[in-house]
């Protein structure tokens, strides 16, 4: 069986999105509270539907060297593609969630990037967690490619091998695979 990852924003290197909940959470339907769109990760939230056009930036991080990421995360189990990303992992993540346009400036021009919003869950076996593994029920996983669990608030993303490898294949950059946190059950 493949081994399992976090996935996790490559330090310190890489500019960060702009763009925060507030920007977005006025288009949420009027059934959803405030508080459901602030976590709409945790409450795997669906966002097509109703995802406004957005036109946003990155943010500079002072002392670092603010190079632009091909893919990395984003507020909790999203993450952040760019063209050259999505063109590579567009087609084998969308089983798995959805994708959300983005306009990034990106220099006098403006660049379609998309946002990963994953709404596949996966199921730990509770007991045998701890906050520094996670051990997961290998029948929950079987052929998803990217999840998440509620054991952890669907805060964080996991992976199987084959995404890593495939990101890594290409040459993607912006984020670390973390294999300390992540194993199936025995």
């Amino acid at each position: 069986m493949s081994h399992l990852y976090s996935i996790r924003r490559d330090g310190f290197k890489y500019q960060e999105l702009d763009l925060e909940v507030r920007d977005f959470a006025k288009s949420f339907p009027e059934n959803y509270s405030y508080h459901q769109a602030h976590y709409f990760s945790v409450e795997n939230i669906a966002m097509k539907d109703f995802w406004p056009p957005m036109r946003t930036g990155f943010s500079k991080i002072q002392g670092q060297e603010n190079l632009i990421p091909d893919i990395t995360t984003w507020i909790c189990a999203s993450l952040l593609l760019s063209p050259k990303a999505y063109r590579f992992l567009g087609e084998t993540l969308s089983p798995f969630g959805e994708f959300l346009p983005i306009l990034i400036e990106s220099g006098d021009n403006w660049e379609e990037y998309q946002i990963f919003n994953c709404l596949t869950l996966a199921d730990v076996i509770e007991e045998e967690c701890s906050d520094t593994n996670m051990v997961f029920n290998p029948e929950s996983i079987k052929d998803k490619l990217i999840f998440k669990t509620t054991f952890h608030n669907c805060l964080y993303l996991y992976c199987q091998e084959r995404l890593k490898d495939v990101v890594e294949s290409f040459g993607l950059n912006g984020v670390i695979f973390d294999s300390h946190l992540g194993t199936f059950a025995e």
